[in-house]
């Protein structure tokens, strides 16, 4: 089964080259992930959960989730608010509780956030935990921070303000998918820059990365003189340089999110042209076999965020 999250809605593909049906009219879909044998949505309609990837129920929940991380034991959600939650199962049973880990919207940088973004609104884009480092949190725009237990404190210095995705990787270092670039740090202190800027590809702004079989993948878009078009970037996860693929779509799109589905590697695209993205587009899913990218499913909109 694979879940898609989209810019209309949710839908569910018995797998990257299945038949699309949706299930859950729930506006822009933000997040969608994996928890235990269910599955949870962050959208622009609230929180929603399904045990089964077909029958979605709103959760009472915080307004305005913009992502959401579920671990073993425990469900986190980053709002627009720049609040971060913990969500569990109630203790009697009725419902879910969502307990606010530290205070981020009081940190001393929240002016600086609040100046940079529209609207003065900044958001809990993406979160991640760290095995040493706790919860980390990607705000768009403001950066990467980590929760020590007490308080917020700023992860690393060098990533770009707008951060739209954050990965662990085995050993401990983390990648930044961000608005321009992709980074990394290895010992949170630093970050530093992995793709070889607009220079060379004119393609930096991202969304999301994966790790599938030791390679680290993300997608980009393009701008300058080959815009519109979106590019996959792949190479070792420990090693230095990038392989450049095009997206194998009829009409222009990036790779916005990514998956792994009965061991195959897929990405959701989003239609891109001359004025910006195309979010109501209809656009494909993008697989890996063989060695080799094709086309799966055709989706009605945008892929924003798929899950198994």
């Amino acid at each position: 089964m694979l879940v898609c999250g989209t810019q209309n809605g949710l839908y569910r593909l018995d797998g990257p080259h299945g038949d699309p049906v949706r299930v859950a009219a729930c506006g822009r879909v933000r997040e969608v992930v994996r928890s235990g044998d269910a599955r949870i949505a962050a959208t622009a309609e609230g929180l929603y959960r399904s045990t089964d990837g077909t029958e979605w129920h709103r959760l009472d929940g915080p307004d305005g989730p913009v992502s959401v991380l579920a671990g073993p034991e425990t469900v986190l959600v980053g709002t627009g608010s720049i609040d971060v939650l913990r969500a569990r199962p109630a203790a009697d049973g009725d419902g879910w509780r969502f307990d606010p880990v530290g205070d981020l919207d009081a940190h001393p940088h929240g002016e600086r956030w609040r100046d940079r973004a529209p609207g003065a609104s900044p958001s809990v884009r993406t979160l991640a935990v760290h095995p040493e480092n706790g919860v980390l949190a990607g705000l768009e725009p403001g950066g990467v921070y980590a929760f020590d237990g007490d308080f917020w404190r700023r992860y690393g210095r060098g990533v770009h303000d707008d951060v739209h995705d954050l990965r662990v990787l085995d050993g401990g270092a983390v990648v930044a998918a961000t608005g321009n670039g992709l980074y990394r740090t290895d010992d949170g202190d630093r970050w530093y820059r992995l793709d070889t800027d607009f220079r060379d590809f004119w393609a930096n702004y991202f969304r999301e990365a994966v790790v599938r079989d030791g390679r680290l993948y993300a997608g980009a878009n393009r701008w300058g003189p080959e815009a519109p078009s979106g590019v996959t970037l792949s190479g070792p996860v420990d090693g230095d340089g990038f392989d450049a693929d095009p997206v194998p779509a009829a009409e222009p799109a990036f790779v916005a999110s990514w998956a792994v589905a009965d061991g195959t590697l897929v990405g959701g695209t989003l239609r891109v042209d001359e004025d910006g993205f195309a979010g109501g587009e209809p656009t494909p899913l993008v697989v890996r076999e063989d060695g080799a990218w094709r086309t799966g499913a055709t989706l009605p909109a945008g892929v924003t965020s798929l899950a198994t």
